[in-house]
């Protein structure tokens, strides 16, 4: 029913060298880039979304372009019209695309990458000397970003008894605190003024670099184990997801995901020990 061009390509570098001094080390990074565009689509083209997807890659986020909060009466009663509701101060505000004067569906425009990363990468070491040894392994994603949605994020949007109120709802616009730099747009019950549209303001970067491995270990001498009929036996301290590098802290941001409806990754440590008989 359609055809999508999708091309890309993957790199991986490794170094391994040793001493005889007993100092080893390994160095290790790898780089992918994907990319897909929707050449055809056997769909009809009478909405204007469906006119956009052609030339785009799938799953490409689409949604108005907000421009910011209203602050004045002035840029109410001069703003394009919308379908339904009451524009008031604090409202969102967005760009009227097509110039016909309102704000509706044909108005709504390319806006983010996507769930999936366009650029994942990732790069790591590993040093050691004689018994002991150190190794990191570092992940990360780009050109991905989320887009903000449902009741676990956007308070009332359902009704007054219903929608999440993170620690953050502070950050809002009020008569005192009009600011355009504010998470969340003036409150209200429903989404009558659209402020809860998908929209620029909504969308956030989800790009992030993670520590996603590291490994403390030191390998018992072999006569030790000889005496215990064991091959070799290594002690190790590891942790795994500790350090996470990203402008997105609502939750876990290696979810992919707008709602914060999936189960987090888990930062652990471990002290153990291996044996091989």
């Amino acid at each position: 029913s359609g055809k999508v061009d999708n091309r890309g390509f993957e790199l991986v570098l490794k170094h391994n060298n040793h001493f005889a001094s007993g100092w080893r080390y390994s160095l290790t990074g790898s780089l992918s880039w994907a990319r897909n565009r929707v050449l055809a689509k056997q769909i009809s083209d009478n909405h204007p979304m469906y006119r956009a997807i052609l030339g785009k890659p799938m799953g490409t986020l689409y949604g108005y372009k907000a421009i910011g909060l209203y602050q004045t009466e002035e840029q109410i009663a001069n703003s394009p019209t919308a379908p339904s509701g009451e524009k008031r101060l604090g409202d969102l505000m967005y760009a009227d695309v097509n110039g016909d004067g309102k704000i509706d569906e044909y108005d709504k425009v390319p806006i983010g990458w996507g769930s999936v990363p366009e650029i994942i990468y990732g790069f790591g070491f590993s040093v050691g000397w004689k018994s002991l040894s150190l190794s990191a392994m570092f992940q990360g994603a780009a050109h991905v970003d989320a887009m903000l949605s449902g009741e676990g994020v956007l308070p009332f949007a359902q009704g007054s008894s219903r929608g999440n109120l993170l620690s953050n709802i502070t950050d809002r616009w009020t008569e005192a605190n009009p600011r355009q730099d504010v998470f969340y747009p003036r409150l209200s019950i429903g989404n009558m003024n659209m402020n809860y549209e998908a929209s620029t303001w909504w969308l956030k970067s989800t790009s992030y670099l993670r520590l996603k491995n590291i490994e403390l270990s030191y390998t018992l001498p072999d006569r030790w184990m000889k005496r215990i009929h064991i091959n070799n036996a290594r002690i190790f301290i590891q942790g795994v997801n500790l350090l996470t590098f990203s402008k997105f802290k609502l939750w876990d941001v290696e979810l992919g995901d707008g709602r914060g409806a999936k189960y987090p990754n888990i930062g652990s440590v471990s002290l153990g020990i291996n044996f091989n008989f």
